[in-house]
Order: C-alpha cells, then structure tokens, then sequence
C-alpha cells in the first residue's frame, strides 16, 4: 500500500449517538427599500409618528386616524 500525504490524512471521527439536528432556515431578507423620510406624518393629536394603512394615516399611540380623501 503507497504511503499518503499529510494533506490526505483526515482524523478519525466517532459516531455521534445524538440524532442529526435540523438547519434552521435563514432569516427572511427584506428586498423593498426602506421608507423615505418624507412619508412620516405626526399625530395631530398626540404627536406620535403614525403609520399608513391603505388610504388612511393611523396613530399606535391614541388610535387617531385621518380621512380616506383627506378633506
């Protein structure tokens, strides 16, 4: 039997008894670009920054919410 390299050696490993552990998946990546800072908009009432949901501005802090067509 020809001699091996060092490179060629590879360690013995032993079995392991625990049983193989799953990959967990990688965290989803966002591919929209976030917000510009033109879009926020501030309460009228309380001054918190609010958020758009479809056609409406909506405030987490009080619940304030602004009309659909804006008038």
């Amino acid at each position: 039997m020809p001699d091996r390299d060092a490179r060629d050696a590879r360690p013995e490993v032993a079995p392991s008894t625990a049983p193989a552990q799953p990959v967990p998946p990688a965290p989803p990546t966002s591919t929209r670009p976030p917000a510009p800072a033109a879009d926020k908009f501030l309460c009228d009432r309380c001054g918190a920054e609010m958020f758009r949901m479809h056609a409406v501005w909506r405030c987490p802090s009080c619940g304030y919410k602004t009309d659909c067509c804006g008038w």
